[in-house]
């Protein structure tokens, strides 16, 4: 899917989300059920949605910005290049392992709200495609520079268009998310 498309599609659902919201929120008068009438006003109990949303809000707030800080990392690496020459992804091989590993070990450390399950299914999901490319790659680039040249080839014509990265986006993950 191409940027114009995934922002689309971003759109589409961000509408839908709105048109939910709108529709959920939605209160019927007090005058509709007598028993409303005959007791006096209270204050409205604290809403466990919003304090749900906040929480849901605060975890993609810190995954965001964990992925931010990865993706500096990364950049500083490698210049933010996806096809480095193979000489020099042997050479950075491990400090990106570190920082990936470091990553996982902090992104772990993050509490994930109950209502922010499929958010981390999103998310997790996305990881478990970026470690086969990461698993193809190192496969590749151990088989000589004519395979990793492939590799990096077949990764640049169908990486970008996975469905886990519109996924992981739409659930509110940064982009820099796929530094990962």
């Amino acid at each position: 899917m191409g940027k114009v498309g995934l922002m689309r599609a971003i759109a589409v659902a961000a509408s839908g989300c709105v048109l939910v919201a709108a529709c959920s929120s939605a209160q019927h008068p007090a005058a509709q059920h007598p028993a409303a009438q005959q007791t006096p006003a209270q204050p409205p109990a604290p809403s466990s949605t919003s304090s749900s949303s906040d929480a849901v809000q605060q975890y993609l707030s810190a995954v965001n910005a964990l992925c931010d800080g990865l993706a500096q990392k990364v950049t500083a690496l490698n210049g933010g290049q996806f096809d480095i020459p193979l000489k020099d992804f042997f050479a950075q091989l491990p400090r990106h392992t570190k920082l990936r590993d470091d990553f996982d070990r902090q992104l772990a450390a993050i509490a994930v709200p109950p209502a922010a399950a499929a958010k981390e299914r999103a998310l997790a999901a996305y990881i478990a495609f970026a470690n086969k490319l990461d698993a193809a790659r190192l496969r590749a680039a151990r088989q000589g520079a004519a395979a990793y040249r492939r590799e990096i080839s077949a990764e640049k014509k169908s990486a970008a268009s996975d469905p886990s990265i519109a996924s992981m986006e739409a659930a509110g993950f940064s982009q820099s998310c796929t530094a990962r």
